[in-house]
């Protein structure tokens, strides 16, 4: 499981970048060398840029990428990363769902609305150009609810994107809850339903929560949210657990040491949001935010960010 959620991890985590992902992909090759930003970051290796876009609300950011090799979309939208998308995050209020069967966190629904014309049109634009067989849609944080509410709509047929027989994988990473038990019950007929007509291998879903993340345990259970997940799954470090069922909207859990002498003894101080798949993402963002400030546009950028890089720490 965790082999399979950290490549896909890689594609959400970038979705955050300031820098265009035009750029990054254009430049892969020296971004992947050691201290550079994308040091690891080799599932981006060999993947053909579809679309990059921007939503109308909170300019939320995301992207689409095609992997040859595995007859593969990709859809990555960014988590929070600007005051604009913050107070979005706040407004915890309810909105009706289309569907008329639940309810959804209505900061999150506009948020989505301003983004879902951007996807569509690059996920019908994927199809259109390349030979599919699987789509992914991921996301961390706020990104991962935009993944759900962007699933939800494949799942129901809206646009009438999925192709028959293309299997739909689904990986978000430190999500909050999105909708009410309603839409949750909605969404688990919806699974349901694709994976009784196309197989039970075509709709897989990964929803990982962290140790120490508390992003997982907001929206409050008090306000009628709820997890789409049935079956989560728990990464304390670089184990990856499931959590039952019944546990599925707990987000803390107490795991026993590792005997294991590799077994990592970091306690993530800030908190476990930003230390999934077994990276720091932290400093991506930081190595990021170097390289913006070396004017990538411009020649030379290179020895400009090997310049600011070592008046920093790594």
């Amino acid at each position: 499981l965790l082999c399979a959620a950290v490549p896909t991890g890689q594609f959400a985590e970038v979705a955050y970048s300031t820098v265009p992902v035009e750029f990054l992909l254009r430049n892969l090759t020296t971004l992947l060398e050691p201290n550079f930003p994308l040091e690891g970051y080799h599932a981006l290796q060999d993947v053909t840029l579809v679309s990059a876009f921007k939503g109308t609300v909170g300019n939320l950011p995301g992207y689409l990428v095609y992997r040859p090799l595995l007859k593969q979309l990709v859809v990555a939208t960014s988590g929070t990363s600007s005051v604009k998308l913050a107070l979005h995050d706040l407004r915890a209020l309810k909105h009706r769902h289309p569907s008329e069967r639940g309810n959804v966190h209505s900061g999150f629904w506009d948020l989505y609305q301003g983004v879902k014309p951007a996807i569509f049109a690059a996920v019908r634009k994927g199809f259109a150009e390349y030979d599919v067989t699987e789509i992914v849609i991921t996301g961390h944080s706020m990104g991962g609810s935009i993944s759900y509410l962007l699933c939800l709509d494949l799942l129901s047929g809206d646009g009438g994107l999925l192709p028959s027989g293309v299997a739909l994988k689904l990986a978000v990473f430190g999500s909050p809850r999105t909708g009410d038990a309603s839409l949750v019950e909605y969404w688990r007929e919806l699974v349901a339903a694709y994976q009784k007509s196309h197989g039970l291998d075509t709709f897989k879903e990964y929803s990982v929560k962290a140790y120490n993340d508390g992003v997982p345990a907001l929206p409050p259970l008090q306000l009628g949210y709820r997890h789409f997940a049935k079956e989560s799954l728990y990464l304390d470090r670089t184990r990856l657990y499931h959590i039952p069922a019944s546990e599925s909207e707990h987000s803390i859990f107490s795991v026993a040491p590792s005997t294991e002498a590799s077994s990592p003894s970091v306690n993530f101080p800030r908190g476990g949001h930003n230390y999934y798949n077994g990276r720091d993402f932290e400093r991506l963002c930081r190595r990021i935010w170097w390289l913006a400030n070396a004017v990538p546009d411009d020649d030379g950028w290179e020895d400009r960010y090997r310049k600011r890089l070592s008046k920093n720490k790594p």
